[in-house]
């Protein structure tokens, strides 16, 4: 015996379906088995047919150089290696003045741990040649003029995730929004 055949069937079935709108179970009418117990059972409902898939928006291939060039760029950019004015042309002027904010309090929190910016270059940590390697890129379509894409890159010491969002501007790609972690 099944513990369906011990529940009762609510009363209000009909009325709360009706109430809701949702569809009613399927619901067989009792049998009686040998013992004197009724068994009822429940038929599941019949699921709905997939939607059809839509068709993504091709990913063009010169996003992919651009996530990369631009989180590059963003890491030595906060790493003090590259000027933020080389970033102008990729990023939107919000993206632009973030990356320009986050520089500038790294730059303030080096000076307090390290070496003043007005110290002579033998007393400044070497910081040339950072080997900024990018691990994978993902790119992901959500219009045909706006592409979403993630980048993991790592660092001497440590990776970073940095999530872009790329959107067509005046004929050209440009970096809308641009988080670092």
């Amino acid at each position: 015996m099944s513990t369906i055949s011990h529940m009762p069937l609510p009363h209000s079935v009909d009325s709360l379906a009706e109430a809701s709108g949702a569809p009613r179970p399927i619901v067989q009418s009792p049998t009686f088995a040998s013992n004197g117990t009724v068994d009822a059972a429940v038929l599941p409902l019949p699921r709905p047919p997939a939607p059809a898939p839509t068709a993504e928006p091709e990913i063009p291939l010169e996003l992919e150089a651009l996530a990369r060039k631009v989180a590059r760029g963003s890491l030595e950019v906060l790493g003090g290696t590259r000027p933020l004015q080389q970033m102008a042309r990729l990023l939107d002027g919000r993206s632009y003045e973030r990356l320009q904010l986050r520089s500038n309090l790294v730059r303030s929190i080096d000076g307090l741990h390290g070496a003043s910016p007005r110290a002579n270059a033998a007393a400044r940590p070497l910081r040339l040649h950072r080997n900024i390697l990018i691990r994978a890129v993902r790119i992901c379509a959500i219009t045909p003029s706006v592409f979403e894409a993630s980048v993991v890159a790592a660092e001497q010491k440590r990776a970073r995730a940095i999530a872009l969002r790329i959107e067509r501007w005046r004929g050209q790609w440009r970096v809308t929004e641009l988080e670092i972690g």
